[in-house]
């Protein structure tokens, strides 16, 4: 009876419908596991971390340590679901998203469940804007951003590491 209870959450979920009345305790703010993989999305669009592993794995770790040959800059946006400002900026990040597809990719962090890495990202106001690149930060933007200004800081990094298309 539980498996069919999960199973109908995630048809309702990736059918775009509210299903909250079939979530179970552990599938809450619209996070569903499966074994290892995350199917979780945030308000942006992009992937949701959801543990401390997670987000080391994706942006504290370097080419060297992936093995692969040319890894994504990657802008992560810190929030919370009751910040105002955060809101605001959602809409700014979905669109950055959508023009800068394949050169870089997005991921969110809701600080009020993983208070521990905003802290150790120096995340202590919010909404804040980390990109990152082979574990490093390249860019800090704090507050609500216009679309132009993240824009040019996407192409800042994009053209100091040689990626920008003209």
């Amino acid at each position: 009876m539980m498996t069919s209870f999960k199973v109908l959450a995630v048809v309702g979920i990736l059918m775009g419908r509210q299903c909250c009345a079939f979530m179970l305790p552990e599938m809450r703010l619209g996070r569903i596991r499966s074994g290892e993989i995350s199917l979780a999305v945030a308000k942006t669009g992009a992937r949701l971390i959801e543990t401390t592993e997670e987000f080391q794995e994706l942006l504290l770790s370097s080419d060297e340590d992936s093995g692969s040959e040319e890894t994504l800059p990657v802008l992560a946006l810190f929030t919370a679901p009751w910040c105002g400002p955060c809101r605001l900026t959602v809409p700014v990040v979905k669109e950055v998203m959508k023009a800068y597809k394949g050169r870089i990719d997005v991921v969110e962090i809701d600080t009020d469940e993983l208070p521990d890495v905003a802290e150790n990202a120096q995340v202590f106001s919010i909404p804040t804007i980390l990109i990152y690149h082979n574990g490093k930060v390249m860019e800090t933007i704090l507050g609500c951003v216009a679309k132009n200004v993240l824009s040019r800081a996407i192409d800042k990094i994009l053209e100091d590491l040689g990626m920008l298309d003209e």
